[in-house]
């Protein structure tokens, strides 16, 4: 990963990430390369505190930044500094963004954005799909939600039945009509064919790279798979759709594009173009 060298002056807009480790991070450079690109006099700055620490840390924040991102262990844990959640922060009951509005914090989730914009801008389409979503965690909680957003349905196939019905009895009050458009299934059972196959495991990471969630036959019938995985690249999940000639969507796209929609909460008027967006993050991705 490059580090970006920046001047910070007395208008200098700053903007953060709050975690416990982040040595490996890649959001200083993303955000960093994006405030560059649209002239923006703003800086993002890595955050590491421990727990103890967590409300001292927002009371800087709140005051002299204008904005910030959370992540690992604080999603949830910063909810009581929180002065107001939007409806998908409400939802997932977990942060990752935050607006600072005049000394209110705003909290948002810009996961599941970012998945969706990185499948869409592959030309897949994200609505009113049947999807299948492996997982049971949050990333499995904010892709069933935007595929329930967009009118679609949405089958959570899972190792454990009963967190099954969980993760579905969580999303069920956020649509009128969603128990009648959320299934189960056991992971081992998955079948049948979908418009978007969605891995939230982390089967196939570093170091298991061997390892694929699904079967072969349900993954070659899809019209399209994404990997929230981005550590192989190509894993064997998205090589089997590949070999087959599915549109195959890495997981370094959720991560770039949830922090493009974390900028549209901050401050539209400094992000550039879509065009620019997309250069970005091909250039991205030749670091990785």
């Amino acid at each position: 990963m490059m580090e970006i060298a920046k001047r910070i002056g007395p208008e200098t807009a700053r903007y953060a990430v709050l975690g416990e480790h982040l040595a490996h991070t890649w959001s200083p450079y993303i955000h960093n390369t994006l405030f560059d690109a649209a002239h923006a006099d703003a800086v993002y700055l890595p955050m590491t505190i421990d727990r103890e620490h967590l409300g001292s840390a927002v009371d800087v924040l709140r005051y002299c930044y204008k904005g910030f991102n959370v992540t690992i262990p604080y999603k949830e844990l910063i909810l009581p500094y929180i002065d107001e959640l939007d409806t998908r922060a409400t939802v997932m009951q977990a942060v990752n963004t935050v607006e600072v509005r005049d000394g209110r914090l705003i909290g948002h989730i810009t996961d599941g954005l970012g998945m969706m914009r990185a499948i869409q801008e592959q030309g897949v389409c994200v609505d009113h799909v049947n999807a299948l979503v492996l997982g049971g965690g949050g990333a499995a909680r904010v892709a069933g939600y935007e595929v329930l957003e967009r009118g679609g349905t949405v089958t959570f196939a899972l190792r454990n039945l009963q967190k099954a019905r969980q993760l579905m009895d969580s999303l069920v009050p956020a649509f009128p009509d969603g128990g009648a458009r959320i299934r189960t299934t056991m992971l081992s059972e998955a079948d049948g064919q979908f418009d978007l196959i969605i891995n939230c495991t982390p089967v196939g990471m570093y170091p298991n790279v061997d390892a694929c969630p699904l079967a072969d036959d349900v993954i070659c019938r899809a019209v399209a798979v994404f990997d929230a995985v981005y550590n192989p690249r190509e894993t064997v999940f998205l090589k089997t759709a590949r070999q087959s000639g599915i549109p195959a969507i890495e997981g370094f796209g959720m991560l770039y594009y949830q922090a493009v929609e974390a900028e549209r909460f901050w401050d539209p008027m400094n992000l550039p173009d879509d065009s620019v967006q997309a250069e970005i993050y091909r250039s991205l991705l030749e670091q990785l």
